[in-house]
């Protein structure tokens, strides 16, 4: 159960490939660790989950604009990912790719910091429109930037990658921790909006770090290259995918649910600060989440590479309900903590469970299109989510509305529990494959 599904397959593809790629692979693994774990360093002082809504609160004071922050992350972070699978297809390199949109990202995270030093200087309104432009640049960005770097850990990584996964959460969570606590002093120390301010153009100068590592990544040919199709065909083979493919409709179907969800984790920390959280304790929630999503991430991602995926899909939406039932009867510090730590363990699926999961239900010609597919589809469920939670949290209450969000995670966790894991079944196909060949 430890070898990943779609290896063996890559192996009969492209064998002198997948050898080849092996010679430089404890390289690529240290490179792929640190940039994720610096990027997460930088991300730490721009969390949409904690720092960001709580930027959104102070400057607007409105419910549905912090509702707002979530779904346009998730806009941004999931529609474009088919976008992504499309300009992946037809490539032998996935590295130059890979830096470009590096590259734009960083100029998103600069024009956030710009946007956000212009509160004060402009109307409340045009600054509020500038920096969720802005903000959107930057989510397109990491969804764009998904399937590009998913197929280069599949195509890179054939050995171990769930420690690559987990390294890179643990290293990031940490390094972001530490981060974290650094902005509860800035924003503690300096009125609003400097604080945020200053965190906000640390980030940008944290974040170009990454990109040396991204360009020293070594990369081969890949042998087994089909001309890229016009998206329209991609788009038209999206349905025929998911019909021929009963356990990846059920997976999707689980992480629809605990995507819907999530969208409360937004107002947690806005709760906490409507009760009896001070403004820097936003700092202190953002640390808690990046901190919790590392640890718990390293361990589900370990959990992942010995036993398979979906046992994690399941720890998940555990962890999902259990976060929001915690914020549910929060009234301190203390209790909102527990919440985020939760939460920020649930968070670790989307970069440890979505891609293991894709990679191992595709073929190794089409891992970008279900990677792509993957996050496509579960964009409208996070899109909605925060702001269904946005519009309805002033009418009934956090309460409720998180006890709502327990409930879904519970389902999206039974659902989870009627996927077969696709290691089993890939090797149960190469079984039956290899008794029939001549």
């Amino acid at each position: 159960m430890s070898v990943a599904a779609d290896v063996e397959q890559l192996r009969r593809a492209a064998p002198e490939y997948v050898a080849g790629m092996e010679r430089h692979r404890r390289r690529n693994t240290t490179l792929m660790v640190l940039e994720g774990g610096t990027f997460a360093l930088a991300m730490s002082l721009l969390s949409e989950a904690t720092i960001i809504p709580a930027f959104v609160q102070a400057l607007t004071g409105s419910a549905l604009l912090v509702g707002l922050v979530g779904a346009v992350f998730a806009l941004g972070r999931y529609l474009p990912q088919l976008v992504g699978a499309h300009l992946v297809l037809g490539r032998r390199r996935r590295k130059p790719l890979f830096l470009t949109i590096v590259v734009a990202e960083r100029v998103a995270i600069m024009l956030i910091a710009i946007a956000a030093s212009l509160a004060g200087v402009l109307t409340t309104e045009l600054v509020v429109v500038l920096f969720f432009l802005a903000f959107a640049a930057y989510s397109t960005t990491v969804g764009l930037l998904g399937p590009v770097y998913g197929d280069f850990i599949a195509k890179a990584i054939t050995h171990a990658r769930g420690w690559v996964f987990g390294l890179v959460q643990l290293l990031g969570g940490v390094l972001g921790f530490i981060a974290a606590l650094g902005a509860e002093r800035l924003l503690e120390a300096f009125p609003f909006p400097l604080g945020n301010q200053i965190a906000f153009w640390a980030a940008l100068g944290l974040s170009l770090f990454s990109i040396v590592f991204v360009s020293q990544l070594v990369e081969l040919d890949y042998p087994v290259v089909e001309a890229r199709p016009p998206f329209r065909s991609l788009l038209r083979e999206v349905p025929r995918m998911l019909a021929a493919h009963l356990d990846y409709r059920r997976y999707l179907l689980a992480r629809a649910l605990m995507a819907l969800a999530t969208g409360g984790v937004g107002f947690v920390v806005v709760t906490g600060l409507a009760q009896t959280l001070r403004p820097s304790d936003a700092a202190v929630m953002a640390a808690v989440f990046v901190l919790a999503q590392a640890v718990i991430g390293f361990c589900l991602a370990l959990i992942g590479n010995r036993f398979g995926y979906r046992v994690v899909a399941v720890l998940g939406a555990s962890l999902i309900m259990l976060g929001m039932l915690a914020a549910m009867v929060a009234t301190d510090l203390l209790g909102f903590a527990l919440a985020c730590a939760l939460l920020g363990g649930a968070n670790s699926l989307t970069f440890v469970c979505d891609p293991s999961m894709s990679i191992e239900f595709a073929p190794p010609g089409r891992t970008s299109v279900y990677l792509g597919t993957t996050l496509t589809l579960l964009a409208p469920f996070f899109i909605i989510g925060p702001l269904i939670v946005g519009t309805v949290i002033p009418l009934v209450g956090a309460p409720l509305v998180f006890a709502v969000c327990a409930a879904l995670a519970a389902l999206g966790g039974v659902f989870a529990l009627r996927v077969r894991e696709p290691r089993r079944t890939i090797a149960a196909d190469l079984a039956l494959q290899k008794e029939t060949s001549p």
